[in-house]
């Protein structure tokens, strides 16, 4: 009954309303249980019914932003064992002691080894105990010290000249008249605008800069200087990128002038600039931080300019670590894998397919292009239009003094440009939610918004989960999952431990829950049968006019009928002895043992993003296509980019990533919200379990400064509340040591039912719109500022929030 209602409903939006209307709201732990053998139900729904594929990894501020405005790509980092060759590791702004559990001995390892651990970090974080040098830096300010540390690098003469010329834009020469690239476009009529320029002091003169390769071939660019062109306005005045950059530090960003900025003493800054600069090699630990900070993608540009001016790029010790994973098992089986075929097939007939062979791209770009040619809907901008929270940064201009015009023509300008997606448009209402494997009523921040705003526009909402969750409870329907160890499945793997692990069923489901696998294909099926019945074979998109296969998209499932909804362990057997990229084992040898080595990075684009080959019992070392086969980076000048020269970027001061305080987020109140990792769950899968929790005060709770909790009253296990202009909750206070005073600390695993009145603490959290992260751009133009999927569109943040704290 619950499938055919479900499937029944689901139908009948598509045919009134569009495949558009029906939205995904799903969450991380949905990928492995959802994907058991590489064929994604949700995939299949976006392919053959239209329903939008949306990436959660903005709404979780993991995406990477400022990675994404730097490199174009953000799935790279390297293998864990990769440290052990560095000199310096640097845990900066995140706390592995709790969300690298298992891979934290590689750090002590290193460290007992002779590798320096240094840990830069507002709090006193578990991490930092085992560190040789902690640096407390004031939250949000890393930027300040990351560009102090540049202007010693600089101004000693302490940085990588060869890299730098080869490997970012540094050299690239910037108009003086629009503050633009020089480009072929301006000085030659029909001049191509992927053509940029350097000034070569071999022969005194500007000339092209290389293009389908990073490899310089003789060349010798300038870095600093002043020059006259000849374009086709007139004469104009440019200079290297490096010049415009060096001016700025040197006037603005000198140590003790980051110094007051950061906290961190300018002694400290001049040190740790010489140390980094003189390392043979220095890596970085995988954080999610920086990216839910408004100003994160400023803080991750500033901390990529570190390592790009060192040349810690690209080789053994010497890596910048982004997303870490993922690394992907590929075979004959799923929808992505064939329309990547496809995509590359039809690749001939695009009217840039001369443009991208002169360029020199390789066939994993040129899908990657036509992929990106038409961006995909972010779930974090979903939850900002149709779930209110973009009326909260519209009324208070996002908290952001730094904006030169409202938020609200921002806005105008990037929903006009038709460049930015939405699904369903502005304007539609979302007719079917659903939420698998994730907790969205838990997980977005001013959660209480969706209660209001967002589930009353439904017709249909349901959840399928194993557990009853804050997003359940408001659900029209539950789907009950079974467990993990209840089911046989694979997972990805992520880039510190490139390994696939298989989980197999240990036990039979209890009760009446059903696999992911089962709910899928029945799901599927009902579907298609009931198109079928309707005499429907295609169900259309109004918005797109794009046409899906609906009546086939149980064929396509259960790959033309191989496959029943009871064939899970039969259909990931046969996917892992079908793989491509996987160590040959036998099933039982895969059984016993429970993981297997991936022997290549694959072909699917968040695999390949790692841009290396991967060799069984070699550390994995990223970004070795660019450094070492000087294959360009995906980013509009083909380098690694110290500048963003779109006119929104030049509009706010971050054509370089310059120092902005942190926005007083939900009101001028004297305290900032950080968070983490817990260290007892899952996320928050295993956060109110009565065993887990004996491992901690039983309850959710808050750590504040012994400064901040005595001008207060506060003590130690006092229950406090805690608001602003936006929400309030109550928690309990743990007053503790290694807090920075004017910060307070939650962990980010507790569920609503845990807190009075279900009111949460992410109801304190009004994620202030960024406009610099909705700029109008398209992929083909500006490929790490336009929106990829994974990055480049508003995300969320949490750290900015301010709150003030009183006894309950």
């Amino acid at each position: 009954q619950a499938l055919d209602e479900i499937a029944g409903g689901m139908l009948d939006v598509m045919v009134t309303d569009g495949p558009r209307a029906v939205c995904n709201l799903t969450g991380s732990q949905g990928l492995g249980s959802v994907e058991a053998a590489g064929m994604s139900v949700v995939g299949v729904w976006g392919n053959y019914m239209g329903i939008p594929l949306q990436n959660i990894m903005p709404e979780d501020g993991d995406e990477h932003e400022g990675v994404w405005e730097v490199f174009g790509s953000v799935m790279f980092g390297s293998s864990a064992d990769n440290w052990y060759y560095s000199d310096i590791i640097l845990i900066w702004g995140g706390n592995p002691s709790y969300s690298h559990t298992s891979v934290y001995h590689y750090i002590t390892e290193a460290r007992y080894n002779g590798t320096k651990v240094i840990a830069i970090t507002a709090d006193y974080s578990p991490s930092s105990i085992c560190a040789d040098e902690w640096v407390s830096v004031r939250i949000g300010s890393d930027t300040a010290l990351c560009l102090g540390m540049c202007q010693v690098m600089l101004a000693e003469g302490l940085y990588n000249r060869q890299f730098v010329a080869e490997q970012t834009d540094l050299p690239l020469l910037v108009r003086s008249d629009n503050n633009k690239y020089l480009r072929e476009s301006d000085v030659k009529r029909d001049g191509r605008s992927y053509v940029y320029y350097v000034f070569d002091r071999k022969q005194g003169k500007v000339v092209e800069a290389p293009s389908r390769s990073l490899s310089l071939d003789g060349l010798d660019p300038a870095l600093e200087g002043d020059y006259e062109v000849q374009t086709l306005a007139g004469r104009v005045k440019v200079r290297p990128v490096m010049t415009a950059f060096k001016e700025k530090l040197d006037s603005e960003y000198q140590p003790e002038q980051a110094s007051a900025m950061c906290d961190v003493h300018s002694d400290v800054i001049r040190r740790l600039a010489r140390e980094i600069a003189a390392a043979k090699g220095v890596v970085n630990i995988p954080q999610y931080n920086f990216g839910k900070f408004y100003h994160g993608n400023l803080m991750e540009r500033a901390m990529a300019y570190v390592f790009l001016l060192c040349g810690h790029l690209g080789r053994k010790g010497a890596s910048f670590n982004a997303v870490n994973g993922t690394l992907t098992a590929e075979y004959g089986l799923g929808a992505m894998q064939q329309r990547m075929k496809d995509t590359l097939l039809g690749a001939v007939n695009h009217p840039r397919y001369p443009e991208w062979r002169e360029r020199g791209f390789s066939d994993r770009r040129i899908v990657r292009e036509m992929m990106l040619e038409e961006a995909t809907p972010s779930v974090a901008t979903f939850y900002y239009f149709h779930a209110g929270l973009i009326e909260l940064s519209k009324k208070n201009n996002s908290w952001d003094p730094h904006l030169k015009r409202p938020l609200e023509e921002y806005i105008v300008e990037g929903m006009e440009s038709r460049i930015r997606p939405l699904s369903p448009a502005l304007g539609k209402r979302p007719q079917v939610l659903f939420a698998w494997g994730g907790d969205p009523l838990r997980r977005v921040r001013a959660n209480q918004h969706l209660v209001d705003e967002l589930i009353p526009k439904a017709k249909l909402f349901f959840t399928v989960d194993w557990r009853w969750n804050a997003t359940a409870a408001y659900s029209d329907y539950v789907l009950p999952a079974t467990g993990w160890y209840e089911k046989t499945f694979k997972r990805f793997s992520m880039h510190t431990v490139p390994i696939i692990s298989l989980s197999f069923k240990a036990v039979e489901p209890l009760y009446e829950s059903r696999s992911d696998w089962w709910i899928g294909m029945m799901l599927t099926r009902r579907i298609a049968e009931k198109a079928r019945q309707r005499g429907m074979t295609v169900i259309k998109d109004p918005e797109t006019g794009k046409e899906y296969q609906i009546a086939q998209a149980d064929v396509v499932a259960t790959a033309n009928e191989l496959y029943t909804e009871d064939d899970q362990e039969q259909a990931v057997r046969d996917a892992f002895l079908g793989s491509t990229n996987l160590e040959k084992l036998s099933w039982e040898e895969v059984q016993e043992r429970g993981w297997v080595h991936l022997t290549s990075t694959g072909y699917l684009p968040a695999s390949a993003d790692v841009a290396t080959d991967l060799e069984v019992g070699e550390p994995l070392v990223p970004l070795t296509y660019h450094v070492q086969n000087k294959e360009p980076y995906k980013t509009a000048t083909g380098r690694a980019q110290f500048y963003i020269d779109h006119d929104w970027f030049i509009e706010l001061d971050e054509e370089f990533a310059w120092h902005k305080d942190s926005p007083k987020a939900g009101g001028d109140y004297p305290l900032q919200v950080t968070g983490g990792h817990a260290r007892w769950s899952i996320h928050s899968s295993w956060a109110d379990s009565p065993l887990m929790l004996q491992l901690q005060r039983g309850e959710p709770i808050m750590f504040m400064s012994l400064k901040d909790a005595r001008d207060r009253s506060i003590d130690d296990g006092d229950m406090v509340e805690v608001y602003n202009d936006i929400g309030r909750f109550h928690i309990m206070a743990c007053v503790a040591p290694p807090v920075r005073p004017g910060q307070v600390m939650i962990y980010h695993s507790w569920n609503n039912n845990q807190f009075r009145g279900w009111r949460q603490f992410q109801h304190v959290m009004p994620t202030p719109f960024n406009p610099v992260e909705y700029a109008p751009a398209r992929y083909r133009d500006y490929p790490n500022v336009a929106s990829g999927g994974i990055a480049g569109d508003p995300g969320f943040s949490d750290r900015d929030s301010r709150v003030e704290v009183r006894k309950a």
